[in-house]
């Protein structure tokens, strides 16, 4: 099985578990930038933004590859911090790295997630039966913080939780997501020293620019 190192695929694969998660506010969405600068605050804004512009898009007809293509740079990249995640998914190699070398395994996991999961997004179907219950119970240290979001879907008994992890420098960004005891920088870095080993880093860079 292919690894694909992205937050985004992590939170879709654990919010699926139950048929994907559910958008505590209606539509339309209030913008992260236009909100409280407090993890759960940004964690609230960050999903429904994603889920009304996703049931936007649906209502128009247009959830083609291209159209989701678009809406997923737009509305999901920008709210992961893929350099912390490469960072921490690559572990001590990150520090032998030069800058263009750290932006090539940065590259390789935002092309995994287009790769893998655009054509998922433009399938789904159920956007509107989607909702959010994000625990106002937050920890923090610092600039790092771990927000609970609850997980359900409408008119289905049970419910699941994952916790998304997050990181401030000029705003809140997800970089991991823990389900149960799975943490998926974790599951990442795993994998990209296991190539490592077996091909060596320059090699393994040499390949993904080909």
């Amino acid at each position: 099985m292919k690894f694909v190192p992205n937050i985004l695929k992590a939170f879709l694969i654990n919010l699926c578990f139950i048929g994907i998660i559910f958008a505590g506010e209606p539509c339309p969405s209030i913008s992260p930038k236009n909100t409280e600068d407090t993890p759960t605050s940004q964690v609230e804004a960050i999903l429904n933004d994603i889920v009304c512009s996703f049931i936007e898009l649906q209502s128009k007809d247009s959830g083609t590859l291209s159209s989701t293509l678009n809406l997923t740079k737009k509305k999901i990249l920008p709210y992961i911090n893929l350099e912390y995640f490469t960072e921490l998914a690559l572990g001590n190699y990150w520090d032998e790295l030069e800058p263009r070398e750290r932006k090539i395994f940065e590259r390789d996991i935002k092309n995994s997630l287009i790769e893998e999961y655009v054509d998922i997004l433009a399938n789904f179907k159920d956007w509107e039966n989607i909702e959010i219950f994000v625990n106002p119970d937050y920890s923090q240290n610092e600039n790092i913080a771990k927000v609970k979001v609850s997980v359900s879907l409408e008119n289905e008994v049970g419910n699941t939780t994952v916790t998304l992890k997050l990181i401030r420098n000029n705003r809140w960004k997800i970089y991991d997501l823990d389900y149960q005891t799975i943490s998926i920088v974790d599951m990442e870095k795993m994998g990209y020293d296991s190539k490592i080993k077996r091909l060596g880093i320059k090699k393994l860079i040499q390949k993904m620019l080909k």
